[in-house]
Formats: structure tokens, C-alpha cells, sequence
């Protein structure tokens, strides 16, 4: 439980797009359309506070910390819900689950041209566009970009791109399997796919912004 309550913690800090700012970021960026050139602009900050996140609900009451929601809950003797987007949940580790399956939906949408009949236009990687070729050249760019994301394995001192390599390590050296993203280690598989899924946005989010000439097709 206390690494499920750490590991909310973390999961909230990232969904909220806590990046370090300095004083050139707190200023509003014209070009901050939702694609980011750097990860010290506004744009990847905005970016990242997209992302879905947890949420609590005492009553009709809706509050963004676990801890004032249950002092409130148990003041109040209403039952404390955990919301993730539409969706409810009875307890906390629904809930990461369910913020883990709905950021990874998110996140491949995020690369998926939509397009729609009536305004004639295409949306994609935070973008509208009228041109539905250029859409689509931004959603290859996007999913190159996150195809080379992917999570490692670390057993002991030994590391593999494989799953079931990983397992049989595991077994012959009985030591504990750390999944690895972008240097990020944890033991939880469910925590290490809501780092892939954040990890291939912010991947996505850099590779679009990398040719200014996207934007609507230009």
C-alpha cells in the first residue's frame, strides 16, 4: 500500500505537468498551441497538464487531494469516490488502473488523425488542420517518435528489451525484475506502463513541433 500511495503521489505530480520553471517560462508563450519545442517552454507544461489525472468525490463535492477528500468523507460520513475522467471507482488502486489505461488511450489518440465531415477539417497531435495528407505526415512523425520509446528490463546487474528474457533471469538469479523507462525505474508493471504511455507523449509532443510548417497545413 505504501508504494501504491507513492506512486499516486508521483502519477499526480506528472498528470499536473509539474516541470521546473524559470522565469522566462512563466511567461505566455504566442506560440504555445499545445506542441512544444523544448521542455522548458509553457507549451510542454500545458501539454502534460492535459494528461489525465485523478480526481476525488465526496457528495457533489469534487476535490484534487486524496487527503482532504477523505478527511471530508469521513466528517461528512459520504463515500469518497475516485474519478478518472468520467469513469468511478470504489478505491484507490481502481482508480490507478484505470489512470493508467485511460492515459494510454489518450496518448494513442493524441497520434490518430480525426477527422471531421462537417467543419472539413482533421485533428490531430493537439492540431486542426484542413489538410488531411499533412495530418496524417504529422501522425507518422508522432507514432516514429513514440515507437522508440519502449520499456527495459533490469534484473540485478543484468538488462534486456525482452519480457521473457527478463522473467527467466528473474528465476535463475531470484532477484527482482525493475522495469525500466527513460531511466526510470520501478517494480510495478502498472506504474511502468503510465510512464510509457507519459514518456511517448512528451515524445510525440517534441518530434511535431520539431517542423513549424505543420500548423494547419501551412
Amino acid at each position: 500500500m505504501r508504494m501504491l500511495k507513492l506512486s499516486l503521489v508521483a502519477v499526480l505530480m506528472a498528470s499536473a505537468g509539474a516541470v521546473v520553471a524559470d522565469d522566462t517560462t512563466k511567461k505566455t508563450d504566442e506560440k504555445c498551441t499545445g506542441v512544444c519545442a523544448t521542455e522548458s517552454t509553457c507549451c510542454m507544461t500545458t501539454a502534460m497538464a492535459k494528461l489525465p489525472k485523478i480526481e476525488y468525490q465526496v457528495g457533489e463535492e469534487k476535490l484534487c487531494c486524496e487527503e482532504s477528500a477523505k478527511g471530508m468523507a469521513k466528517e461528512s460520513g459520504a463515500k469518497l469516490v475516485y474519478l478518472v475522467g468520467e469513469d468511478k471507482y470504489d478505491s484507490a488502486s481502481k482508480a490507478f488502473e484505470g489512470l493508467v489505461e485511460h492515459t494510454e488511450k489518450f496518448v494513442s489518440d493524441f497520434a490518430t488523425p480525426h477527422s471531421c465531415s462537417v467543419s472539413g477539417t482533421t485533428s490531430v497531435a493537439g492540431q486542426s488542420m484542413t489538410c488531411s495528407v499533412k495530418a496524417g505526415e504529422v501522425a507518422a512523425k508522432a507514432k516514429k517518435a513514440m515507437d522508440k520509446i519502449a520499456i527495459s528490463y533490469k534484473v540485478g546487474d543484468k538488462t534486456c528489451q525482452c519480457p521473457v528474457e527478463a522473467k527467466s533471469l528473474a528465476a535463475s538469479s531470484k532477484s527482482k525484475t525493475l522495469f525500466v523507462v527513460d531511466e526510470t525505474e520501478t517494480e510495478c508493471e502498472m506504474t511502468a506502463r503510465l510512464n510509457l504511455a507519459q514518456a511517448k507523449y512528451k515524445a510525440a509532443l517534441l518530434a511535431v513541433n520539431a517542423d513549424t510548417s505543420i500548423k494547419d497545413g501551412q
